[in-house]
């Protein structure tokens, strides 16, 4: 009897580690591994789900972030005092960056304005590159908490130098005019010129989307416009890269380190459409960071050793798909759309508004009162109300609703891919997707 409990046992071991090795050999490979060498971090500001769903119904087709294996949410609260539920991008940002909620305002500084360490910094005490690229000022917000410290978002020439001394290896995106002298069509008041500190700090400088592609530098500052670089409908491509083209410079050169690196890619300028209620311009916002997701996602099928995390500081604009008690959505509305609304507001006369509208805006059927409304402003030199008319005309024809130009507190999506991307399946605060990079890429 003795013997043929062994037996039993023997064979019940055995079938139980076959099945084990059939099991293992369905689960992938990423989900065994307990170490991340690359964290590439991609914020959508104020992309919420119904920010991707309009970009998906626009481009008629799934998005590259659709194709990842793990979908989360996360809740964006802040801790401010005053109001936490709806939060700022400052304090959404210090919450990705650093895994601790403060106030709205704050750079990368806890409640008591005392500075907390980003998930940058400890990249770089671990000897990992490090890069923010946005389509924002690299002084806005969401990039400042990466890479500096401040009581207040507004004080962009001190972050400028901040993020200058943190020496992070590649910086891409906006906002010139904070690293220069207002003798020198920057907003310097201190005769400081950080672009050439820079370059004594063993930066290459760009300025252009020509030298972007040409330089291979380990340190790179590239600085496309004044303030933000153009909506995706009104870029100059001669002078502006693509979010896509500044990522995949980013991880070009950051991946030459055999010791990794972390990569923080903004989408900056969904979050400001979706503040003026331009449901095509922030569309095709979305779509611009998308093919940002397709490079990081790219580059980590291949590399093996990446973790992708693709989220939202918040949702802007309370968007909804359908509105005014109607069963129906009409996107080539949108599609007919060639400039931004906020483009328009410089070109536009009480003379040429019909041609305009007609040639950008795709509509050579205004109604009386959208008329009135247009031309009232434009003789009042009044371009919130100048605004207001264009996009009312927009979104009432492709039927878009929005319900606020403010933030909302409604939860923002999670998308993962590689390494450790299972973690990231299930509903998260906004500081537990910090904390979980920081994890996985075992950071002290």
């Amino acid at each position: 009897m003795k013997i043929f409990k062994n037996k039993k046992l023997s064979l019940f071991l055995t079938s139980l580690l076959v099945l084990s090795l059939i099991l293992a050999s369905y689960i992938p490979s990423f989900a065994q591994t307990s170490k991340v060498k690359n964290v590439i971090l991609l914020i959508g500001d104020g992309m919420g789900t119904e920010q991707v769903n309009l970009g998906r119904i626009y481009k008629n087709n799934k998005l590259y972030m659709d194709e990842f294996d793990y979908t989360g949410i996360a809740s964006t609260y802040s801790a401010d005092p005053k109001n936490k539920w709806v939060t700022d991008s400052a304090a959404a940002g210090t919450a990705l960056a650093t895994g601790v909620k403060t106030y709205d305002g704050a750079i990368s500084v806890d409640l008591n304005q005392k500075p907390i360490e980003t998930i940058l910094e400890k990249a770089q005490k671990n000897k990992k590159s490090t890069g923010i690229v946005t389509t924002t000022r690299v002084t806005h917000a969401t990039p400042a908490c990466f890479a500096s410290h401040n009581i207040h978002r507004d004080n962009e020439n001190e972050i400028a130098e901040d993020i200058i001394e943190h020496g992070v290896d590649v910086i891409l995106g906006g906002g010139k005019a904070n690293f220069l002298d207002k003798n020198n069509n920057g907003k310097r008041e201190d005769g400081r010129n950080l672009i050439e500190e820079a370059k004594g700090k063993g930066y290459k400088y760009v300025d252009t989307r020509e030298n972007l592609k040409k330089v291979n530098d380990e340190k790179i500052l590239g600085l496309f416009n004044n303030s933000h670089i153009s909506y995706t409908l009104d870029r100059n491509l001669t002078v502006e890269p693509s979010l896509s083209e500044m990522t995949n410079k980013a991880i070009n050169i950051l991946s030459k380190n055999n010791r990794g690196f972390f990569l923080m890619v903004e989408g900056g300028r969904i979050d400001h459409a979706a503040h003026n209620n331009d449901p095509a311009t922030m569309a095709n916002e979305v779509l611009d960071f998308d093919e940002a997701v397709k490079v990081a996602y790219e580059f980590a099928k291949k590399d093996k050793q990446t973790l992708v995390i693709v989220t939202a500081d918040h949702e802007t604009g309370g968007i909804s798909i359908g509105a005014n008690g109607k069963y129906e959505y009409h996107p080539e509305i949108l599609k007919k759309q060639n400039k931004s609304v906020e483009y328009l507001l410089d070109i536009l006369t009480t003379s040429n508004y019909k041609t305009i509208i007609r040639e950008e805006l795709g509509i050579n059927n205004l109604t009386k009162k959208e008329e009135l409304d247009i031309v009232l402003a434009l003789k009042k030199n009044d371009k919130d109300n100048l605004s207001r008319a264009l996009v009312n005309t927009i979104n009432t024809r492709s039927n878009t609703g929005w319900t606020t130009t403010a933030h909302t507190g409604v939860d923002v999506p999670v998308k993962a891919y590689g390494p450790n991307a299972n973690l990231f399946s299930k509903h998260l605060d906004n500081t537990d997707i910090n904390k979980l990079a920081v994890k996985s890429m075992k950071l002290k």
